[in-house]
């Protein structure tokens, strides 16, 4: 186990607007607002998604597209840092319109419908990622 202590620096919150796809946007929010490292909650309404489940035997995601409307009830993850590139790493619960829900790890596309409300908290700690043999994935670097 590792762990660090740090503080709440701010939090920037952004509306994603129909059509604009939600991880692009919030790279563009972490780097409009220069984040070193935060904690990201979202919610909304998604139309086309692709969400992914890791297979730990393949050590490869499974990925499915989806062309449905759907609530993101849930959607948290970080922003860390890997050869100075913002890596979003988010996941998500989307109820769907009979009540029943999916989730797993977003990936693209990932397109809001009606809309995205996005919150980050920002810390004063820069974290970045680095690769981790045994899963081959990369990890955070505490």
């Amino acid at each position: 186990m590792k762990s660090l202590e740090t503080k709440v620096k701010r939090i920037i919150v952004g509306k994603v607007e129909p059509e604009e796809d939600l991880t692009d946007s919030i790279i563009e929010m972490v780097k409009k607002h220069n984040i070193k490292f935060g904690i990201i909650n979202c919610i909304g309404a998604l139309k086309k998604f692709t969400i992914g489940f890791f297979e730990i035997d393949t050590k490869k995601y499974k990925l499915e597209t989806f062309n449905e409307n759907v609530e993101l009830i849930t959607c948290i993850g970080n922003i860390a840092y890997k050869e100075d590139q913002p890596i979003i790493h988010l996941h998500v619960s989307l109820g769907r319109k009979d009540f029943t829900l999916i989730g797993g790890h977003l990936s693209k596309p990932s397109i809001v419908s009606v809309t995205g409300e996005v919150s980050i908290f920002e810390t004063d700690e820069k974290l970045n990622r680095a690769n981790d043999p045994q899963f081959d994935l990369s990890l955070l670097n505490i």
